[in-house]
Formats: structure tokens, sequence, C-alpha cells
């Protein structure tokens, strides 16, 4: 068939042309890929708002020699509540982007797509920065990459210690015997892995329950960020804006805990 349809979020949008766009998507059906919205630069264009950045859509495209063309675009959900909060937008233009260095193309998967989708829900309602976190954690399970969490990653033994070690240029959690034969390492707190450890216990519809003081936040922000930075083999654009704005934010949080009645 000439034509097909797709449920898919747009990740970013480039002009092609005057009036033309190119977009990258990702979809249920095919993950990601990149197609071209004509005329979707016009003011006047239908497709218009339903192939902005972050926008959940259904999409008619029809098959081109080199690359595939929409016909039709029906906004299923814009965001709107992102885009009017400069922390909210420049943390879902970090989700899309991370999402868009960490997947290939042409490579679907289902739990991918509803996590994405259900992290830019989260953003939109202003739970930034652990839904961050959660959709960080995730991906690197998804991926196959969620880091060793119970021992050292050379030895295998159990961490005992009040601190742990994060060697980064292997990737790896260590223990203090086995991180004394390393150069570059950053400490964590023992606090910061239990912190990780709940994210993968936890439903993302469980985040508001989940209380984390400033310094493990901070912590688990440069771990999870040493693990993304490692295997993509880059630092993304989007994460030094995204800082900024973070250190902007007034101090608060306790340890973790489940409100009550939650254990």
């Amino acid at each position: 068939m000439k034509t097909y349809k797709l449920d898919a979020i747009i990740l970013k949008s480039r002009d092609m042309r005057e009036a033309d766009k190119i977009i990258t998507i990702y979809s249920i059906q095919r993950g990601k890929q990149r197609v071209v919205a004509h005329g979707a630069a016009k003011p006047t264009s239908r497709k218009r708002g339903a192939v902005q950045p972050f926008c959940y859509s259904s999409l008619l495209l029809h098959r081109g020699r080199q690359i595939d063309s929409v016909s039709q675009a029906e906004l299923k959900e814009g965001f709107a509540d992102l885009r009017y909060d400069l922390e909210r937008l420049t943390a879902a233009a970090y989700l899309a982007e991370l999402t868009d260095s960490f997947v290939g193309e042409g490579e679907p998967n289902q739990e991918l797509f509803a996590l994405l989708l259900s992290t830019l829900y989260l953003l939109a309602a202003g739970n930034v920065e652990m839904a961050l976190r959660a959709y960080e954690a995730r991906l690197l399970n998804l991926a196959g990459l969620q880091p060793e969490l119970l021992g050292c990653n050379h030895c295998g033994a159990p961490f005992k210690e009040t601190k742990v070690w994060f060697a980064a240029e292997q990737g790896a959690l260590l223990c203090q015997a086995c991180a004394a034969q390393e150069k570059k390492l950053t400490v964590f707190s023992r606090g910061t892995i239990e912190v990780l450890k709940t994210l993968y216990r936890f439903e993302l519809s469980e985040l508001q329950q989940l209380k984390v003081s400033e310094p493990l936040r901070k912590e688990l922000n440069i771990l999870l960020r040493g693990y993304l930075e490692y295997h993509l083999e880059k630092r993304l654009k989007t994460t030094e804006f995204l800082d900024r704005l973070h250190k902007s934010r007034p101090e608060g949080g306790t340890n973790i805990t489940r409100n009550k009645g939650e254990e």
C-alpha cells in the first residue's frame, strides 16, 4: 500500500525549503523515522499544529522514493502546559533529544513508546526532575544497559561501604578496593543507589509519593548522566541549559519516604 497510518510522538522538526518541514517521529508501529510534512510551515496549514515537537499525533503517511511524507495529521495530545513553562519545555526537549540519540531508526518498542508518552504527561503536569530520572533509568533497562546495583561491577562483592565509586571511563560502579585501582572516579552515597533501585520498583504513577533530598537528587542526576554519556559517547546539547534551570530552583525535599499507608 502507498499509504499507512501511525500513532507517533514528534521528537524534532526542522525547516526544509520555505514551507516544508522534516520531522523525526517515534511511533508505536515503526519506531523512529524521518518524514517530510509538505506545507506544514505555512500558518494556514492543517498539519501545522499536529507536527510540532512533543506532540502526540495520528499521522497518515504516503510512501516516497527516498522519504515518506505526511498526507494528513490529527493532533491527539499537544501537551500545551509544556509550552508555557521554560523548565517543562526544556525537559521535554531533553527527553526528545535523549530518545533520538539512544534509539536507531526502524526499531519499534511498545514499552519505550508507552514510557515516552507517559513521561510527557508527567512533565506537562509539572513532575519534572524525578520523571526525567525515571525515564533515564528505564531507558537504560529497555536497552539492556541497566546498571548493576547490588555489588561491585568488577569483583562482584556486595556494596558494604557508605560510599560507592563510579568509573566514568568504564561505566561501572565499584567497591572501595577496586576503585583504588582507577583514576577517573566519582563518589556517590549508598543512598543514591537506593533511590535508583526505588525508581526501578516504582510505577511512574507513584513518583509523586517519592520524596528525595536535594543532595541525593543531584547525585542521581550525575550518576544516570554518567551511564548515559558512557553509552552514547557524547554529551547532549540540552543538558547544560537544564542544569542551569535546576540550579536556580530553591532547595528542598527530605529523605526517601512513601506516603503514610503506602508501605
